[in-house]
């Protein structure tokens, strides 16, 4: 339309600027032949006068046109300021109403805005680096925290030889550091300071952050210098926050010695407020040079273990390669590499890929558990939004009501329908812009809502989810898209009014007319079709995931798990090694035993429930492996009458034994899966296993399956050898299992006070009951389930309110006709019946479109359902029932009310 009326506007000012030229060429002409002049010779002197004619139209028509579209301009700006002040008087006069369809607005922004808050955090957001699109993940990005040895080569992690060498030749970058975790740190930062702090610190190399671009805010970060031998650099790059919180933000931190692990190591330099490090959802405090890993932890020597797979690296591509090159190039150096540093065959080389990745958004093992899981939550609250401005379009039908005669008043001065539009988008885009800010305020404090639910009482996850620029733009579009949704179809049919019918008729006879505004009726009936509709959709996800939820809680797991108390503690920083850690996992064990309530005691590596895990690879006398995994399996190092303190079963032979211990005897443990896939029906008992180069040892027991690290899958092939001064070495982390006769919970501070007695300066890193270990390690289906139940139950109560309102409305039309029906001779129920089958009939049209929908959105929930299928009729059929009553419900109150209307009561309402 205004393309329409531009051209318009363009012909009518070159028509009359023609006419206009023309009138003065035609008088100038006159005057000519007035004075003598002949017509012709006059004709042409005019022209010669006026010069170039056709430059001068030009001009003329170009200043009009400006003009007009000036003038244009401004009424368009004064139109929209009207309709702006307009819009506001009118939302003030009904503040009520206004507030409600706010905060129902506030409420769908708010939720949408929340988890794309938390996307954009995880997912999206890049790192605060300079030119961060250059960065390239090598290896796995969700490997932060991961350390594994294996004596076949590997391409998802590095070892510090591969690393140096992959540095130093590749071509494809500028730059490439290498990151690799330190775990339990212990930080003494004054002589004076009793408990020691326990900072998250990170190994990274001394090229670290100038291949960031990261500059130091106090002092100076590392040079590069410090790789150039093992040991020779002891110093430390602190983050701002710890430099705020345990240096009290002192100028001269910069050059104090500090304590890590009992060795001294100097602070050089202090990062930025915005840097916290290249991993997502885990601030670094401090920053140790790779090349002391063997100075922070003694008893590890991964930077010259050949099968310590224990760093991931990331680079800056050099000018003019692009990320498939670089990828090719790396495959290439790699496999050079690795052929070069280890003896491995030719297929072994062929078989390993390293990932190359983007490396924008740096590492996260967050990224890997939540990212799912977030994206099904989007589509859960844009599926509630869609239920949220359906509702808030039924308010603003209803509401059309009592401004019909407004409406017509206005046509009948001569607005046209899309002036009348306008001006009621107008009000929506106030409603929904009130609705935005409210929604932000709402964003600011779901996102640390959902943060607090993701972590299920662990300490929250440190994700950057302020309201930034992108997250802002994120809400002004939804806003946007919420006003069309909820805003168009009310102005269209609002400024749809019959005229001749309004200006005849009072409101109260238009409410029943069979005109334009009856049809308001059926467009909200399908309003609350859909409502239903979406909403089912949301009770079948949520039915599914807390089914799958509760299918993983209550799934056999093989071991006592009503009866365990979990204790991790770091015997490494108190120096128990070797023989004293040997005894001192005896004498602990024995202490502990002596509890009251105490019914056995073991040990492990990693331990139940941990979130930690080991694997290797072995040979099994006989065994031909058809592919490249089938001779690796998990494995812990355990202490003596481990499956008895586990309270798991012993399916044939022996559990391991003091005796195994103390005499390092070459014995293993397998559980059922393994002696299942490695030896069939045969019986392994006595059978021997070659791990590695160590030589063989023999199997003496099959443990009945147990789930002891993850609920949602089978349990996968695992084997256990005795603890402490075997192949493996010492282990690297230590966990107490501990089996209780009655309730564990209660016992967990008097095995605290055992350990504190035992040895004061210990530390316990963790000490809880199995049931919350379990819990942790379902925090992301947890999460999934109970905000999917919230948004359906929210969803529920939307459209049973909505549904509430229409039949209300639907009743308050047809007084006269029920007063008649009960004239007639209709009775209560049937009046009843009458009204209940109306409101199912809308309910039945909601669930024609919600149940497709529902099976559709289910199949894209499968990656989160565990032994639930998509289509569970269970699931569905909780959904419809919990559905259908709900609209019942919503449905009796007006039915009850049509039911008590009489003839008289129908003659006072006319």
């Amino acid at each position: 339309m205004h393309r329409a009326i531009g051209r318009s506007s363009r012909q009518s000012a070159a028509r009359e600027v023609d006419d206009e030229l023309a009138f003065h060429l035609d008088m100038r002409t006159r005057q000519l032949i007035g004075q003598g002049v002949p017509p012709d010779e006059a004709r042409r002197e005019a022209l010669r006068h006026f010069g170039d004619l056709e430059r001068v139209r030009t001009s003329c028509v170009t200043y009009d046109q400006e003009r007009l579209s000036a003038m244009q301009r401004a009424n368009v700006i004064d139109e929209i300021r009207q309709d702006l002040s307009y819009a506001v008087r009118t939302i003030r006069r009904n503040a009520g109403f206004a507030t409600v369809v706010a905060l129902t607005i506030a409420l769908g922004i708010g939720a949408n805005t929340a988890i794309f808050s938390l996307v954009h955090a995880v997912m999206l957001r890049t790192l605060p680096v300079p030119a961060a699109d250059s960065l390239v993940a090598l290896g796995d990005p969700a490997a932060t925290g991961s350390v594994f040895h294996s004596s076949a080569p590997q391409g998802e992690m590095f070892t510090y030889r591969g690393y140096t060498l992959l540095r130093e030749r590749s071509r494809a970058f500028s730059g490439m550091l290498a990151s690799g975790r330190a775990d339990r740190v212990q930080v003494i930062t004054d002589q004076a300071q009793g408990e020691p702090d326990r900072p998250r610190a990170r190994f990274v190399s001394a090229n670290y952050f100038q291949v960031l671009r990261v500059p130091a805010m106090q002092g100076r970060t590392f040079d590069g210098s410090e790789d150039a031998s093992v040991g020779a650099s002891p110093v430390v790059t602190v983050s701002h926050s710890y430099w705020t919180r345990k240096l009290a933000a002192d100028p001269r931190a910069v050059g104090r010695e500090i304590l890590i692990n009992g060795a001294r190591f100097t602070v050089i330099g202090v990062t930025p407020e915005w840097f916290t490090g290249e991993i997502v959802g885990q601030s670094i405090d401090i920053w140790i040079p790779v090349t002391m890993q063997t100075v922070v932890m003694p008893k590890r020597a991964w930077l010259t273990e050949s099968e310590a797979y224990w760093l991931i690296l990331l680079a800056r591509r050099a000018p003019g390669v692009t990320l498939t090159q670089a990828d090719a190039m790396v495959q290439r150096d790699m496999r050079g590499i690795l052929g070069e540093i280890g003896s491995f065959s030719a297929k072994d080389l062929a078989d390993v890929t390293v990932p190359v990745s983007p490396g924008a958004r740096g590492f996260s093992r967050v990224r890997e558990s939540y990212g799912q899981a977030l994206v099904t939550l989007m589509i859960g609250v844009g599926l509630l939004l869609l239920i949220i401005c359906a509702n808030v379009a039924n308010l603003l039908l209803a509401r059309a009501l009592s401004r019909s005669r407004e409406m017509s008043v206005r046509l009948a001065i001569g607005a046209g329908r899309g002036r009348l539009v306008r001006q009621l988008l107008t009000e929506s885009l106030v409603l929904g812009a009130l609705g935005a800010a409210g929604g932000l305020l709402l964003a600011r404090w779901g996102s640390r809502l959902l943060l607090a639910l993701a972590s299920d009482g662990s300490p929250a996850i440190p994700l950057d989810t302020r309201l930034d620029l992108p997250v802002i733009a994120f809400t002004g579009a939804v806003s946007i898209v919420a006003v069309v949704l909820f805003g168009l179809v009310p102005a269209l049919r609002t400024s749809r009014v019959d005229l001749a019918t309004v200006l005849r008729a009072s409101a109260r006879s238009l409410t029943g007319a069979s005109g334009g505004w009856a049809r308001q009726f059926s467009t909200g009936q399908l309003l609350i079709a859909a409502q239903v509709g979406l909403s089912l959709v949301l009770l079948i996800g949520a039915s599914l995931l807390v089914r799958s939820l509760q299918h993983v809680q209550n799934a056999p797991t093989g071991l006592d798990r009503d009866h365990l108390v979990i204790v991790d503690v770091d015997a490494q920083s108190r120096g128990y090694a070797g023989d004293r850690l040997l005894t001192f996992t005896r004498d602990m064990s024995q202490r502990l035993a002596r509890v009251p309530g105490v019914a056995a005691v073991s040990w492990s590596e990693n331990g139940v429930f941990s979130g930690t895990e080991s694997h290797t690879t072995f040979q099994v006398p006989g065994f031909v492996a058809k592919a490249e995994d089938d001779t690796s399996a998990a494995y812990d190092q355990v202490g003596p009458a481990y499956v008895r303190a586990l309270g798991a079963r012993m399916e044939r032979g022996r559990d391991i034994s003091e005796e195994d211990i103390a005499t390092r005897a070459p014995v293993v443990m397998i559980n059922g899966a393994m002696a299942r896939f490695f030896f069939g029906a045969s019986d392994p008992i006595g059978r021997s296993i070659q791990l590695g180069d160590s030589g063989t040892v023999q199997v003496v027991g099959v443990v009945a399956d147990v789930r002891d690290h993850q609920l949602t899958s089978a349990p996968e092939r695992r084997f256990y050898v005795p603890a402490v001064r075997n192949r493996y070495g010492d282990p690297t982390a230590l966990s107490f299992e501990i089996r209780t006769t009655g309730a564990p919970g209660p016992l967990v501070p008097a095995i605290r006070k055992a350990i504190a007695e035992f040895d004061p300066l210990l530390l316990i890193e963790d000490a809880g009951t199995l049931d919350f270990a379990m819990r942790q390690s379902v925090r992301e289906e947890r999460l999934l389930a109970r905000l999917a139940a919230g948004f359906g139950l929210l969803a529920l109560l939307l459209a049973s309110v909505g549904l509430y309102g229409v039949m209300t409305y639907s009743i308050s039309r047809r007084v006269s006709e029920i007063g008649l029906r009960v004239a007639l001779g209709a009775q209560r129920a049937m009046v009843l019946r009458m009204v209940l089958m109306d409101a199912m009939r809308l309910v039945g049209m909601g669930v024609l479109i919600g149940v497709p929908l529902g099976l559709a959105a289910a199949r894209l929930l499968r990656a989160q359902l565990h032994g639930v299928e998509s289509a569970d009729t269970v699931s569905i059929a909780v959904a419809l029932t919990v559905l259908i009553l709900s609209a019942a419900i919503a449905a009796l109150l007006p039915a009850l009310r049509a039911s008590r209307v009489t003839p008289l009561v129908a003659l006072q309402q006319d």
